[in-house]
């Protein structure tokens, strides 16, 4: 019973500590729960206990919910519906025990960590950066299934259970004490003598009643069936128009507790497990909870070997070229604590690289993710350059400038110039040859390639990217880098595209070639979001530029040929110079305050260069796998060619740097799901229909002959 011990204190108040044996973190294993559930029995009959502390052993967590391993190994319905009654079944023994219940919450509190402190009458947080309160089943595809539908909204109100449970959104304890879902927040330093105050206050003549009027009272929304049906009516209004309808987990929450708020919590509770059952052995769930184990995999990633010793960290930074990219990465290391030199050749385009980080700092201000004292700290790390001064002090120098192979090669050898051998110098190219960048430095093993998504602040992937001298400590530190500033980094071997616009691109490019084919601006783009992409390939391509995009169809022509071809249409969109896209207010679309329409000029424009030829219409069908299965087909050469290191790297990549939807589990899961002998003969239709760029790779060819599948 190590996992679970007991403590009796002569003044009547028992401490239950969770500390799970051989584990870093705790969790609700059956096997836990079946130790939790002896425990409580022992408890229950105790008549010495006046009080219940529960605590956890482990710094930093408290329980970090159920163990995944064992829902993922749900796969039907009535195993799923045994699994949530027992769960829910020991944390309503814990509810029932005879005298008050508090936890002590300092750390991780999720899930069904969550689910059982609901169960107690109190709740105390600490304010540590590591208390992370929060019911994100709805992220793996499922609902609460321990009774969180039910005690949460009863405890913060039905406005503010929805708002957690159906985004699965996860609190700090200060934010956890203004919703309701603790009773207080205190600083960690004293949690414990916080904790006793709350057991004396608890133990008082009429305490528990005390403690419990000085909770927010509901409003009145929550007391009347119209007002409740209101708020249910907006909540799913919202949660269609947020997810398309993609992901059932949210709209089956929705369902649970407006059936169940007013009602009989133990009727609630067969309901609630029901609805848990029917979604645990779906597609999407198992989809999203393998997506959980590739998130966990690269927290621990290094992109080298183990014996590669961990470089010291990066104290300060510089980024040269303050246009969009360089503010944000500017942004990005300042906002983690990096003092930041930002160089540009004039003051003007240094003020707006500072402007557009400030906005960003504000935004969080707005949001309260910062205070206005932090956000003016954060903003003060950066300073402006227009000469290569501060550059003998950084350990990282970043250029973010146009993609010209000249213009870059120059920079960085006046970088190498100017620091100090030791000073590490990445490029945050989107397709240009890294080894080629460095072919002309004195110290080719410090440069690197580093490739950040616009908008930096919102885009979590980091493509990290060695040329063929890049030493194995240089891509270290870069890959130690990325994760401190708060994004995945993934190792991408050097080629044309690197892994994101290698796959990307020809997605972009074949939404053109459609055009010419007959297929209209909005059914490709419409076809696109109902597939899941957050946008469409023509919409996307007016975010970008459609000088920027034509700028990298052509460097991934050059490098892989015919098969990357990029569509003559294309290029003579970009010679018109007002068709650029968002920039110029009209690209494929025509952008109008908030709205856009299909731009007439470029209709008139496909029509002319591209008559439609009346003996091949495109149907939803062959749209909808023509821009997804040329994605599929060099994905699979990628990692043929080991651009990435697995299946499951390349699948997160795209999720992250494209938006590829989640629900799918990733282009390579989706292609298993699908059956690979099924694509393979999709894609040669596709071929003999349209052109060679539809020639399936190899490796696909071969795992249709040999039943094999990218995920094992």
């Amino acid at each position: 019973m190590q996992d679970i011990t007991v403590s009796r204190a002569d003044n009547g108040v028992a401490t239950l500590t969770f500390d799970l044996q051989g584990e870093k973190v705790n969790k609700l294993t059956g096997e836990v729960l079946k130790k939790l559930e002896s425990v409580i029995d022992q408890l229950a009959v105790d008549t010495r206990v006046k009080a219940l502390v529960l605590k956890s052993a482990k710094p930093g967590i408290f329980i970090a919910g159920a163990d995944i391993s064992e829902i993922d190994s749900i796969t039907d319905e009535k195993d799923g519906v045994v699994k949530a009654e027992f769960g829910q079944a020991i944390i309503n023994k814990l509810e029932r025990l005879p005298f008050p219940k508090l936890a002590v919450i300092d750390g991780a509190c999720l899930g069904g960590g969550l689910e059982l402190v609901l169960a107690c009458d109190f709740r105390l947080a600490s304010d540590s950066k590591k208390t992370l309160i929060g019911l994100p089943e709805v992220n793996l595809g499922i609902i609460p299934g321990f009774g969180g539908t039910q005690r949460l909204p009863r405890l913060v109100g039905l406005q503010v259970g929805l708002e957690l449970i159906l985004a699965g959104k996860t609190l700090k304890g200060a934010q956890a004490h203004r919703k309701g879902v603790v009773d207080k927040c205190v600083p960690q330093a004293f949690i414990n003598d916080e904790a006793e105050k709350f057991v004396s206050a608890m133990l008082s003549t009429g305490g528990v009643d005390a403690l419990k009027r000085k909770r927010k009272k509901r409003g009145a929304m929550d007391r009347f069936w119209p007002g409740t049906s209101l708020v249910c009516w907006v909540a799913k209004k919202q949660l269609i128009k947020k997810t398309q309808g993609h992901y059932p987990a949210p709209l089956a929450a929705l369902k649970v507790i407006r059936k169940t708020y007013q009602g009989n919590i133990t009727k609630g509770l067969k309901v609630e497990a029901k609805a848990f059952s029917e979604l645990v052995p779906t597609t999407i769930s198992k989809n999203l909870v393998q997506l959980f184990y590739t998130h966990e995999s690269l927290k621990k990633y290094t992109g080298v070997s183990s014996d590669i010793a961990v470089p010291s960290q990066v104290r300060q930074a510089s980024v040269v070229g303050a246009g969009l990219m360089g503010g944000g990465i500017a942004w990005a290391l300042s906002n983690k604590g990096i003092a930041v030199r930002l160089k540009d050749i004039q003051w003007g385009a240094i003020a707006k690289g500072l402007e557009s980080a400030a906005e960003v700092f504000y935004k969080g201000v707005k949001r309260r993710k910062l205070s206005r004292v932090e956000a003016g700290l954060k903003l003060g790390l950066i300073s402006g350059a227009t000469d290569f001064s501060g550059f003998q002090s950084s350990n990282i120098v970043i250029e973010a400038i146009p993609e010209n192979m000249g213009l870059k090669k120059k920079i960085f050898q006046e970088m190498e110039s100017n620091c100090p051998e030791a000073t590490i110098i990445a490029s945050n190219t989107s397709a240009l040859s890294i080894s080629e960048m460095a072919s002309d430095l004195r110290h080719p093993d410090r440069f690197i390639g580093m490739h950040f998504f616009s908008p930096v602040h919102r885009m979590p992937l980091v493509e990290v990217i060695p040329g063929e001298k890049t030493s194995p400590e240089t891509i270290a530190a870069t890959v130690q880098l990325a994760k401190r500033m708060g994004k995945t980094p993934i190792v991408i071997q050097n080629c044309p595209g690197f892994l994101i616009n290698r796959i990307l691109l020809p997605y972009v490019s074949e939404a053109v070639y459609l055009l010419g084919d007959g297929a209209t601006i909005q059914t490709i783009d419409s076809i696109a979001v109902k597939f899941g992409m957050p946008l469409g390939p023509l919409a996307l391509a007016d975010e970008v530029g459609l000088d920027v995009g034509i700028k990298v169809t052509q460097i991934l022509e050059q490098g892989y040929g015919d098969r990357m071809k990029s569509p003559p249409l294309f290029k003579k969109v970009v010679e018109d110079k007002e068709l650029l896209g968002k920039k110029t207010n009209e690209g494929f679309y025509r952008y109008m305050d908030k709205h856009k329409v299909p731009s007439e000029k470029m209709m008139r424009l496909i029509k002319s260069e591209s008559p439609n030829n009346s003996s091949y219409k495109p149907t939803t069908d062959v749209i909808r796998d023509r821009l997804i299965l040329i994605m599929v087909n060099e994905a699979a050469r990628c990692l043929e060619e080991g651009i990435v290191e697995k299946a499951e790297y390349l699948d997160m990549a795209m999720i992250m740097g494209t938006g590829f939807p989640p629900f799918r589990g990733g282009l390579l899961r989706y292609a298993d799901q699908q059956g690979i002998s099924g694509i393979v003969e999709r894609l040669q239709q596709l071929a003999d229909i349209t052109s060679n760029r539809f020639k399936p790779a190899s490796i696909l060819i071969e795992m249709a002959r040999l039943n094999q599948t990218f995920y094992k």
